[in-house]
């Protein structure tokens, strides 16, 4: 039996949008398709599936707790935990066979003797800071190349950065000169150092969605997606530089649970802050705030309000789109609640009991435990 509220994945959108993406890239440059934050709200391993059927190469995550569920629930491909470990995370990165994003000595020996230890390889790659203050390897670049080639079951796969996506567009001198200039020298350092090592196949990497389509010099060996995936382009990326075909993926949808008649001067949720203008059909829904949705009344955030209180409440919440029952926007009325909300369907007589309702939502704000349901 499908719940009353859940969110609708449509698989075969990200699916699409991922080949969208990798038609902007070389042959050899391979794709990390990003599945942090429950897959960007569509559930870690639905979306993580539909990427790995669709050629994803990486899987991208940031808590070793993430990557252990993909590999609980199948998923085989190389999973690389972006955020810094701690040591005693170190034998579960081994056991389940995840890369690690190392940025520290003692993380990398810590690394090394868990592998050491089952008797299997310990993966890891080395994050270079490029200007977001994130902790990196830094100067010591060299010395922890040099050091993981000492350990016999430490295989480092890869050097990477991330790039600010709103400044890297411009770059510093040299790169306005020649552009690139600085990410191949990046590039040609970090497979000098491992080369003289004596590793090889190191993976070097830098670009995430926005990157992917205002630098296509970032790309490299691989490329880190996720917002594009799912339908969305990064707020840097302007509307002259969206070149894709992307389809929307996730929709969080509720049933009306009842239908009321209420009186013109009628009130609708808590405080009163709404009154019925005219004979209002009213419909509830049982889906709140609990779940992600707003708590600013819908029928005060379309008014124009004067002065800087009406300034505020804009700031705090701007005009959003109005829910949606068989693709028409229906109001919602009054104050959100916890768990319920009530829509305006008076213009709709064929809403009933039963019937169902699309909401808008942030999607990283939604309840995880609410049920992903594929579509």
């Amino acid at each position: 039996m499908r719940p009353l509220t859940y969110v609708a994945v449509d698989t075969a959108a990200i699916k699409h949008n991922l080949s969208q993406v990798r038609g902007l890239l070389q042959p050899a440059t391979a794709l990390m398709a990003v599945v942090k934050a429950n897959g960007y709200g569509h559930g870690l391993v639905l979306a993580a599936r539909a990427c790995a059927e669709a050629g994803a190469e990486w899987l991208g995550v940031s808590l070793v707790e993430e990557g252990i569920a993909l590999r609980q629930a199948g998923l085989t491909l190389p999973v690389l935990v972006f955020l810094p470990f701690p040591a005693e995370q170190a034998e579960a990165l081994v056991e389940h066979d995840l890369c690690a994003t190392v940025v520290s000595e003692r993380q990398l020996t810590a690394l090394a003797r868990a592998g050491e230890a089952a008797g299997r390889p310990a993966r890891c790659q080395l994050f270079l800071d490029s200007g977001l203050g994130r902790p990196g390897v830094g100067e010591n670049l060299a010395r922890l190349v040099e050091l993981a080639a000492g350990f016999p079951q430490l295989r480092l796969e890869g050097v990477y950065t991330h790039l600010d996506a709103e400044v890297s567009a411009a770059g510093s001198l040299l790169e306005v000169v020649r552009p690139g200039t600085e990410l191949r020298l990046f590039a040609a350092t970090a497979r000098s150092l491992a080369a003289r090592a004596g590793g090889q196949g190191l993976l070097v990497h830098a670009a995430a969605s926005a990157s992917v389509l205002l630098r296509p010099d970032t790309h490299l060996d691989l490329v880190r997606v996720g917002t594009l995936l799912y339908g969305q382009y990064p707020g840097a990326v302007p509307p002259s530089r969206r070149p894709l075909e992307l389809r929307s993926t996730l929709e969080l949808r509720s049933t009306i649970l009842a239908v009321d008649q209420l009186p013109p001067g009628a009130t609708v949720g808590y405080g009163a802050e709404y009154r019925c203008p005219r004979p209002t059909r009213v419909a509830l829904l049982p889906v709140g705030y609990a779940v992600g949705l707003g708590v600013l009344p819908e029928s005060l955030a379309r008014r124009r309000h004067q002065g800087w209180k009406g300034c505020l409440r804009r700031w705090l919440r701007p005009e959003q789109e109005a829910p949606t029952i068989g693709g028409r926007p229906v109001p919602l009325l009054g104050r959100i609640a916890m768990d319920w909300c009530c829509l305006d369907v008076t213009d709709l007589p064929e809403a009933e009991v039963g019937t169902e309702v699309v909401l808008p939502v942030r999607r990283l704000m939604m309840d995880s435990a609410l049920e992903r349901v594929e579509v």
